[in-house]
């Protein structure tokens, strides 16, 4: 997953951990049939797609689902389209 995703193991370990990030939040995500969606949808694109370098995985979406769902936000993210 590390290796997937451009980051150190010691980074998905505190993740998946809960020891970074914010746990009330993650609990409201865990429980979003949207964005269990969306993250199915994420992970399928990993595994199917992780040799072809010209598919660029995006992690934008995730993020501006969870920033409008759960921080109310209505711009969730400057990147927005």
């Amino acid at each position: 997953m590390a290796e997937l995703l451009g980051i150190s193991v010691a980074e998905v370990n505190y993740l998946i951990k809960g020891k970074r990030g914010d746990l009330e939040i993650k609990k409201e995500l865990e429980n979003d049939e949207d964005f269990a969606d969306l993250i199915n949808s994420f992970v399928n694109k990993l595994v199917n797609e992780k040799g072809s370098e010209e598919n660029v995985i995006s992690l934008c979406p995730l993020c501006s689902y969870a920033r409008r769902k759960v921080l109310k936000q209505e711009s969730a993210c400057p990147y927005d389209i």
